[in-house]
Formats: structure tokens, C-alpha cells, sequence
């Protein structure tokens, strides 16, 4: 299981992300019945989850401050982040794929988070198992509009090599345009990352893994559990 030394420093919230041998991970695997009903759309859509199994439709980030419910998301080269409040009072998911980061989603879940009690100042993030810009390259076309996008950055942040678009790095700028200073890489790329024996580590859609459900995900312990 992989997970993040930033969240584990957070009391109280238990977290990881899978592998392609755990596509869930073994610590939400006890409580993953619980979960929302959703459906993931490379939308920005962030839902607050209050009660176990909630049904929440089309949405790819889910925040919640109730113990004992996991909020997770699928991804399979897309980004998973993780949040959490330092005080353990909130967690986040979020899945954000090109179309998620370009439209704002992380921007956009941090401040329904905001408006619930949850400054981006107050949160540490987790930019999970990720495509490489390396292992990423985009059409002429989409590599145009993201270095339009983000003209404010060098173009060699967002597009490090001729059309291969950094995931991660546009991830890091958002959380940290939003006011998340603490914040860590955890996982490695999802296309190319093996282990000792030379096998993938993860799902990857680039890669011809199709339908994944390699999920990323995390909780608030109820109280009494340790």
C-alpha cells in the first residue's frame, strides 16, 4: 500500500492509495461498504459527504468531516490527491484528469471546503501515483491550450518536453495558488513504475488498462479507534 508520510503525521485519519495488486487499499477495505455512491465524470463537481453510502451522482471530489465514512476515487494516470486538515477534522478526495485540472476542480474543492470551516491554509495534500510527463504526451492541439492556460508558468512547468504535459506539476500549482503550501509526491507514474521483479505497480489507461478501479482514498477514525 502506498502511502504518504504528510498524511501519516495527521492524527486521527487513515489513508492509501492502491496498486495494481490492491486495487483498494487494505486500510479502507474495512469500512468500504460505507462509501458514497458515485460517479466519476472528469467533472469539478465536489460533494459533501454526511451520511454512509450517500448517494451523490456525477462528481469527482467528495470532502467529508463525519468519522468512520471513506471518501475515495478512481484513477488509473489521472491524478489522486488526498487532504486532510492538520487537526484530522477534515478529509478530501479528489480525481483530477486533464479535463478536471483545466476546468479547476482542485480550485473549485477548495473553496466548498473554505465555506465549510476548512481553510486551504489548514490542509496538507498528497498528490498520488500519477502519468509521468515523460509517459504523457498529448495532442499539438490540447498542449496549445494548456500552455495558453497557464501562460502565468514557465511553459517548461506545463509542458516539459514538445507535447508531454506535466500532471503533477499543474496540480502542485493549483493547490499552491489556492493557498496549500504543504504538500508531497507519493507513488511514482502509473505507466512506466515497476517493482524489484519488473512488473507494472499500477493500472494504467495509457498502458491498455481499461475499466480500473484502482482506488485512492482515506477517513476520519471514530472515536475509540485506534
Amino acid at each position: 500500500m502506498i502511502t504518504s508520510s504528510l498524511l501519516n503525521g495527521i492524527p486521527g485519519i487513515r489513508h492509501g492509495f492502491g496498486t495494481a495488486l490492491a486495487l483498494v487499499p487494505e486500510v479502507l477495505q474495512p469500512l468500504w461498504t460505507l462509501r458514497p455512491d458515485k460517479k466519476q465524470v472528469h467533472g469539478t463537481e465536489a460533494v459533501h459527504i454526511t451520511t454512509p453510502q450517500q448517494a451523490v451522482g456525477h462528481a469527482d471530489a467528495f470532502f467529508t468531516s463525519t468519522p468512520g465514512i471513506p471518501v475515495s476515487v478512481i484513477t488509473a494516470d489521472c491524478v489522486p490527491l488526498l487532504l486532510a486538515r492538520r487537526d484530522g477534522g477534515m478529509v478530501a478526495a479528489v480525481h483530477a484528469g486533464w479535463r478536471g485540472l483545466y476546468d479547476g476542480i482542485i480550485g473549485a474543492t477548495l473553496a466548498q471546503l473554505a465555506q465549510a470551516g476548512t481553510p486551504a491554509a489548514s490542509l496538507v495534500a498528497a498528490i498520488g501515483p500519477t502519468i509521468c510527463a515523460n509517459c504523457y504526451e498529448v495532442s499539438e492541439e490540447l498542449a496549445g491550450q494548456f500552455a495558453s492556460h497557464y501562460a502565468a508558468l514557465p511553459r517548461e512547468v506545463v509542458l516539459p518536453a514538445h507535447r508531454h504535459l506535466d500532471l503533477r506539476a499543474l496540480a502542485a500549482h493549483e493547490l499552491r495558488t489556492a493557498g496549500v503550501q504543504d504538500l508531497e509526491h507519493v507513488g511514482g507514474c502509473t505507466f512506466c513504475a515497476r517493482d524489484g521483479a519488473g512488473h507494472h505497480i499500477y493500472r494504467s489507461y495509457r498502458r491498455g488498462d481499461r475499466n480500473s478501479q484502482m482506488h485512492a482514498g482515506l477517513y476520519i477514525t471514530p472515536k475509540g479507534d485506534t
